[in-house]
């Protein structure tokens, strides 16, 4: 099990996920950097020990809906839990009757074995298929 920090984006957890593990090379890039930098988000950081294991940005579209905007997990430990913990840490957080996220193809697996029902959502901007994923919490 991992500690599941909620994180700002002046504390040293945002700066190893910016500097050393997610942002570097990849396509998301921008859109990474602006979630994380917007208002009205929050950003939760799995640890194991000091370091930063994954992350995932969250936004309330509602008061009953909690968005994920964003979810990584640092390579070294894909498939052990990380995501998994985060989300169930920002549901844990933020208590929402609902989650959404908007789910990219090579993603979906995780996200209907987590219980989330996706629907088709077309394509992204760089041609990719996308699905638009809901989670209803159980109480």
């Amino acid at each position: 099990m991992y500690e599941i920090k909620k994180i700002l984006t002046d504390s040293p957890e945002f700066q190893q996920i910016e500097k050393e593990l997610f942002f570097k090379g990849e396509e998301t890039i921008a859109p990474i950097e602006t979630f994380c930098h917007s208002n009205d988000v929050s950003i939760y950081a799995a640890m194991n020990g000091d370091f930063v294991t994954g992350f995932c940005v969250t936004s309330p579209s509602t008061s009953d809906v909690m968005n994920i905007l964003f979810i990584g997990v640092h390579p070294d430990y894909r498939k052990s839990g990380v995501a998994t913990s985060l989300i169930s840490g920002a549901i844990s957080d933020q208590n929402p009757k609902a989650v959404v996220a908007e789910v990219p193809q090579y993603s979906l697996d995780f996200f209907t074995k987590y219980g989330f029902w996706a629907v088709d959502f077309g394509e992204d901007l760089s041609g990719k298929n996308v699905y638009y994923a809901t989670y209803r919490v159980k109480k």
